[in-house]
């Protein structure tokens, strides 16, 4: 299975019509958001994929943010998601707290560990665990680029696409 994973849209609109384009083109079957949507509205442009995901530290209207994932069809689970796709034991965290997701990774309980938060790609093993950011779609914030990732759950593959 292929998934999308995202992060930090940060309410760039230009850049989400961009990656759902991307995870459409790439024939993902889920697209996982790690948080930091910002605005409920942002939401509705994810519309035509599968999308599942957490809250980050500045989804404040959380109850709008809600509605617009009803509307979409998608799937939000809180600040904390957990899940298993073809034997794989997954969990989503935005990453806010360095040290609860330390303890995740630690935990040995995850074989991936999506998050955001630091706007920076990474793909990294600890133990069994895979942790993945997939970086910032939103782009600029602190020099960064704007980046999605594609994760193969059969090849346990990951790849990162500029926006």
């Amino acid at each position: 299975m292929k998934i999308g994973l995202i992060a930090d849209t940060h309410d760039n609109i230009e850049n989400i019509e961009k990656a759902v384009e991307v995870f459409k083109e790439s024939k993902t079957d889920l697209v996982i958001h790690a948080g930091d949507y910002v605005s409920p509205e942002a939401i509705r442009y994810f519309r035509g994929v599968k999308l599942v995901g957490v809250f980050g530290n500045n989804d404040f209207d959380k109850s709008g943010i809600r509605d617009a994932f009803s509307d979409i069809g998608g799937q939000i689970k809180g600040d904390l998601c957990e899940f298993e796709i073809d034997d794989l034991i997954f969990a989503v965290y935005h990453g806010t707290r360095q040290e609860r997701r330390d303890l995740l990774v630690q935990s040995g309980k995850y074989d991936v560990i999506v998050c955001g938060h630091t706007h920076r790609t990474l793909t990294s093993k600890v133990g069994r665990t895979l942790v993945l950011n997939p970086g910032t779609a939103k782009g600029w914030f602190f020099g960064y680029r704007a980046t999605v990732g594609i994760f193969d759950t059969l090849t346990k593959s990951m790849y990162f696409i500029d926006l």
